[in-house]
């Protein structure tokens, strides 16, 4: 009870931050990533293993904490190509720096819910690191509550809208 405690004031305390941060800044970005993973029921083998590309644009709506946006994705598993698509959200929870350099990462909560092919409805999330604002990094589980599997999966991506430089930046021509 208490670890549950102290996690609930030390995510009370990130939210509440307002330090200026070059995360998250207010625009568009559109990662394309690759995901791998696993399909179970977790009751029984055979797991099956799955592999795909997915489209992720996002829109920051609260500059430096929140991001909406959609994905699509194409996947194989159980044999089969399957199509994915539906609404999801990133929220910052904490970035680090390194002196002049900047912002160097953000740690990210993302959540989504997403309609497929074969009566697929997935909903869950997890956690993303996003490097530079340039590579993500994720780690995410979802129920599919229409088949009544779980997807859990990591994710590589590149943002291929580049990213937004801070004025403040010492490299910046």
């Amino acid at each position: 009870m208490l670890c549950m405690l102290v996690l609930l004031l030390s995510g009370a305390r990130l939210l509440a931050q307002s330090a200026p941060t070059a995360e998250f800044p207010k625009g568009f970005v559109a990662t394309i990533n690759l995901q791998q993973g696993v399909v179970s029921t977790l009751k029984s083998p055979p797991d099956h293993y799955q592999i795909g590309l997915n489209f992720n644009p996002q829109y920051t709506i609260i500059p430096s904490r929140l991001r909406i946006g959609v994905l699509a994705a194409g996947i194989y598993t159980q044999g089969r190509w399957t199509a994915q698509a539906g609404p999801n959200v990133a929220l910052r929870l904490c970035d680090m720096t390194a002196g002049v350099f900047g912002s160097v990462l953000n740690l990210q909560l993302v959540a989504g819910h997403y309609w497929g092919a074969y009566k697929q409805k997935l909903a869950g999330g997890g956690l993303q690191l996003e490097i530079a604002q340039a590579f993500t990094l994720g780690i995410t589980t979802y129920r599919d509550y229409g088949n009544d599997q779980w997807w859990m999966q990591s994710t590589l991506g590149i943002n291929i809208l580049g990213f937004k430089r801070k004025s403040s930046d010492p490299f910046t021509p």
